[in-house]
């Protein structure tokens, strides 16, 4: 039995009781609840006001309904419940309650029951699941549960009122019709007696299969008809100040009329709010709210009858108003409790079915549709046929793991509301923003092309294009949106949206803020998901191969060192470049296991060398990805490879690049600092390119600075990058650090950088990567 996903739960939940099943309510809810929480039983039971008896008001079990009966609530797990409140035993429960015999009957091997309460708080029975084998059930399964048990509470309650009213109706009758054979007068009230309860009856199969506003305004009007009524209302209490009430459905002599709020101390609803209940036998207009601006001047009787939630909160009021004074008043206050036991109980189902499809269909942390809603509502577009055209912008913040890092994520989630904010603000009521998740967002333009949709990406990259300011902290966003047209570029919902998300990977590729798709960007995520697909398979089996480069003193052109660089052969793709294959592995999450692997590569070869007695002088450097460095195991990875191999720490030096380090730098501060305690030599790869800070610089635990390919290429022909080389080797000197110079080519830039004071190099001028053989015969024999 998997568990499903909490969202899908509840939308699932709010789907099931949208409705009211021809079967009953009860027969509805263990079905949905089997259903939807996969249990093989599911069962509803009331229990009497002694806790004895047990009767079953709806069992589903093994995909069909079953006959209930009443058994003896003596040595059963609804006994714990009734004492409990709730019980749970996940399996063996027919080892605990050998006696229940439907537990053994059903071979129930897991039981959870809640308890079923009336909106007042007593205890009416109870809901149970049983499973045939142990019983594990999803996280959200104890809101399921709770819902399902208030709405269960409401409605029972209102059936034994119903019920009691009913028996009190017919006791009447019938004592009636004893006295009224005599008497004319009397039989005129048993003819009232049985319009109110044909009323009543009627009422409860009339709305029986309707629910939201329509349930309600059909339930006030027939309350308004069955009691001879000229007014029938129903008012709920301000959230935010529970001196207002506002109504929500208002009948005047059968016609529905517009809602109004008003002021309740003082007037009748007042009373009902404090006592539960008013009545008012003559002269109730004058104390009627003023905000009816005199509409109800005529009014004489009023009872009202105040709604309570499941916890027993007070959260609105029900009421019939009458042009004649009242006389008798017994049958419409009984009346009236039906109707508001009936109406308090769709009161609580709306407000359960709000809050589970909040649950569903909203993000908690910004209040946007989520991913569910967003794709409900693109489906909904497509299907419409007056819409023959529609833009989807998929949206993805720039480097937003850098803010959850180093402010941290508390304060990353309030950003994130920020930006959902002004996202908001920025976009027209006909344009649907949605969070698809982290520092993702969709936006769907009905009715626009390509110009429509850029100008609303526009307007989306203005709303953050100013630092926001969150809790005293400041942050400067930008983001790639990726743009998919209908009908243009798709002809599904799913298909559009593959569209924008491929988009939006080529604007952040590409360093754009928009791009809208075009055909070969598909094919080149196809090409590289290919890649991805086979690198994974190529680091899996150990089929990528080290290569090695020479580092020469530039003064005597003797070996000092050398860089392990990685390749890749793929018998498909044939050599692939690490140019290409790199970047996928980073984005793919591949780099870390393919760095771990080039260590323990690195280490066997330096053992295998040796074993054939090559020795090589210096250190054998290896790069090391951001990602990899940040790894808490990185320390151990290398000290077991080493020790694998018989290698010293010492023989190996770690190259990272400026911008890793600069990721997390108080981090990188004491991670150089433990790799150099364990005797790893450390370089800054492709200095100059980072833009450090010389605050953060002077604190790494650093050999060496190795000179960008970049500055070193041009600083013959550009005097710019000249000066930048011989910045970089004045700092490196001043600060104890040497410098390596990468991509030497000629003769001349090798005597340029040693009159700046840089005295060691690589590139092709001495030499290419090489495989490890030749690398042997070239520099180590």
């Amino acid at each position: 039995m998997s568990p499903t996903s909490a969202p899908e739960i509840f939308r699932q939940l709010a789907d099931k009781l949208s409705y009211v099943s021809e079967e009953g309510f009860f027969h509805h809810l263990v079905r949905s609840l089997a259903d939807i929480l996969k249990v093989d039983h599911a069962v509803v039971e009331h229990i009497d006001s002694h806790h004895e008896m047990a009767t079953t008001l709806a069992i589903w079990s093994q995909e069909a309904f079953s006959e209930g009966g009443t058994y003896a609530l003596e040595a059963t797990p609804c006994q714990q419940v009734a004492d409990l409140s709730t019980y749970f035993i996940s399996s063996r429960v027919c080892q605990h309650f050998p006696n229940d015999k439907r537990l053994n009957l059903l071979n129930v091997e897991g039981y959870w029951g809640i308890a079923i309460t009336a909106p007042d708080g007593s205890f009416l029975g109870v809901i149970a699941l049983m499973h045939s084998s142990p019983l594990v059930l999803p996280i959200y399964a104890d809101d399921v549960l709770r819902i399902a048990s208030a709405l269960a509470g409401a409605e029972l309650a209102r059936q034994l009122a119903e019920s009691h009213t009913q028996e009190r109706l017919l006791y009447k009758k019938r004592a009636l019709q004893r006295i009224g054979r005599h008497n004319e007068t009397l039989v005129n009230i048993i003819n009232e007696q049985q319009r109110f309860q044909q009323a009543v009856v009627s009422v409860a199969t009339a709305v029986s299969a309707t629910s939201g506003e329509a349930f309600l305004h059909q339930l006030t009007a027939h309350m308004a008809e069955a009691l001879s009524a000229d007014v029938g209302f129903i008012a709920l209490l301000d959230e935010q100040d529970s001196d207002f009430a506002h109504t929500l459905t208002l009948y005047v002599n059968g016609e529905l009329q517009d809602n109004f709020a008003y002021y309740l101390p003082g007037v009748p609803c007042h009373k009902v709010m404090v006592e539960q209940e008013c009545i008012v036998h003559e002269g109730a207009a004058i104390m009627l709210p003023k905000e009816s601006n005199g509409a109800l001047n005529w009014v004489n009787g009023y009872v009202g009858r105040r709604l309570d939630n499941s916890h027993g909160q007070p959260v609105g009021l029900m009421g019939v108003m009458f042009k004649k004074p009242l006389d008798d008043v017994d049958i419409v206050r009984n009346v009236l409790q039906i109707f508001a036991a009936r109406a308090a109980s769709e009161l609580e189902r709306q407000r359960d079915e709000v809050r589970i499809r909040q649950l569903a269909f909203c993000d908690p942390g910004t209040q946007l549709p989520n991913r569910a809603a967003f794709m409900r509502h693109l489906e909904r577009v497509f299907a419409d046929t007056q819409s023959p055209e529609l833009a989807l912008l998929l949206l993805d913040l720039n480097h937003f793991k850098e803010i959850n890092d180093t402010a941290g994520h508390d304060l990353g989630d309030l950003v994130l509301k920020a930006v959902a904010s002004n996202f908001a603000a920025s976009l027209t009521k006909d344009e649907f923003l949605a969070r698809l998740g982290g520092d993702e967002f969709v936006v769907v333009c009905p009715g626009v092309g390509a110009i429509g949709a850029l100008a609303a990406a526009q307007r989306l990259c203005d709303s953050i294009a100013y630092p926001m300011l969150v809790e005293e902290h400041s942050f400067e966003l930008s983001m790639g949106i990726g743009i998919s047209l209908y009908p243009q570029h798709a002809a599904t919902p799913l298909e559009l949206l593959k569209h924008a998300d491929i988009a939006m990977y080529q604007a952040k590729r590409q360093k754009l803020s928009t791009c809208i798709f075009e055909p070969w960007m598909g094919r080149v995520v196809a090409e590289q998901l290919n890649i991805a697909k086979r690198l994974a398979s190529a680091i899996a089996e150990k089929q990528l191969s080290l290569h090695f480069q020479p580092q020469v003193d530039l003064n005597s052109g003797q070996l000092i060192g050398a860089e392990a660089l990685c390749r890749w052969h793929d018998e498909e793709l044939g050599d692939v470049s690490p140019g290409k294959f790199i970047p996928i592995a980073e984005e793919r999450g591949m780099i870390v296991a393919l760095g771990y692997w080039v260590i323990e590569e690195a280490c066997r070869q330096l053992a295998e060398w040796r074993a054939l007695g090559h020795s090589m002088p210096g250190q054998l450097a290896i790069n090391i990805a951001a990602q990899q460095f940040e790894e808490e195991s990185l320390v151990a990875n290398l000290l077991d490879s080493c020790a694998s191999f018989s290698i010293e720490p010492s023989q190996l030096s770690l190259e990272i690049t400026e911008s890793g380090i600069m990721e997390n730098p108080e981090k990188a501060i004491a991670m150089t600092e433990v790799l150099k305690g364990k005797g790893l030599g450390l370089s800054i790869d492709d200095f100059g390119t980072g833009y450090s800070s010389l605050a953060y610089l002077k604190r790494f635990a650093a050999d060496k600075i190795k000179i960008d390919i970049s500055f070193v290429r041009d600083m013959l022909t550009s005097d710019n990058d000249r000066v930048i080389v011989a910045t970089i080797i004045a700092m490196a000197n001043t600060l104890g650090l040497e410098t390596i110079a990468e991509g030497i080519e000629s003769q001349d830039q090798i005597a340029a950088l040693l009159s700046l004071g840089c005295n060691q190099g690589q590139g092709y001028y001495f030499d290419r990567p090489l495989a490890a053989e030749q690398f042997v015969q070239r520099w180590l024999c």
